[in-house]
């Protein structure tokens, strides 16, 4: 799962609930999820600098990931020594390059995020949380 996602909840943004949806199939064990703590960590960032009440809102951010049954993935060397090569191969950012990394590292084939710069990576495939 991407940052996005989770963020739309955070934040309360337009597609929270879709968002929301899709976390109760996570709940619900429908749906085996994987994230990385590059991703929760973007997001406390992302919280701190964009929310009002952010240190509340971090509080809130951590209570909520750590409530999920999601697996939590930690990039290896290995796998970040790898990213720059996505970056080159698919013209990505560093945080995109690593999401994929560590999918292919991990074996993950399936990547929920509104971020359509994952559409050009052949290697994996882009849903979004209404799908």
């Amino acid at each position: 799962m991407d940052a996005n996602i989770f963020l739309e909840i955070a934040l309360e943004d337009n597609r929270n609930e879709e968002c929301k949806n899709f976390i109760i199939e996570i709940l619900s064990n429908k749906i085996k999820a994987y994230t990385s703590d590059f991703i929760i960590y973007t997001c406390l960032i992302q919280l701190q600098f964009k929310s009002k009440e952010n240190i509340k809102k971090m509080k809130e951010f951590l209570i909520f990931i750590n409530s999920l049954n999601i697996n939590i993935i930690k990039p290896t060397l290995n796998e970040i020594s790898k990213v720059m090569g996505f970056m080159e191969k698919y013209n990505l950012d560093f945080d995109d390059g690593l999401v994929i990394s560590y999918m292919v590292n991990n074996n993950i084939k399936n990547l929920i995020s509104f971020d359509k710069d994952f559409d050009k990576v052949d290697i994996i495939k882009r849903k979004e949380p209404n799908i």
